[in-house]
């Protein structure tokens, strides 16, 4: 599942890089993080990230594993250089963090 940021993250990659990506989340949901044909990384905490690249681009999308088989990705973006600038992972992160808080306050008020 992609969050609705990170789906317009994805539509703002070039159509080059938009098709590596999508290969790469088709990859991992049928093969799943474990297969070593997808690379995978821990980030931080419970969060990974997906890894692929283009002709032009190193792409990687955050994701967390949230319920029973559910894979949710909350950004996807390209660099350029071989490190993922603090910015991206702490995006990420409070995304994670926040989806998080959304989900326990809507499970504690049923």
């Amino acid at each position: 599942m992609l969050l609705s940021v990170a789906r317009k993250e994805l539509f703002d990659l070039s159509a080059i890089d938009r098709a590596e990506f999508i290969a790469a989340i088709d990859d991992f949901e049928e093969l799943g993080p474990c297969s070593s044909l997808v690379n995978t990384e821990k980030v931080q905490g419970d969060m990974y990230e997906i890894k692929t690249h283009s002709q032009s681009h190193w792409l990687r999308g955050f994701y967390f594993h949230f319920h029973q088989g559910l894979w949710v990705i909350t950004h996807i973006f390209a660099k350029k250089t071989n490190k993922t600038p603090k910015a991206n992972i702490e995006l990420g992160l409070a995304r994670y963090k926040a989806l998080l808080s959304t989900n326990k306050a809507s499970l504690q008020e049923k």
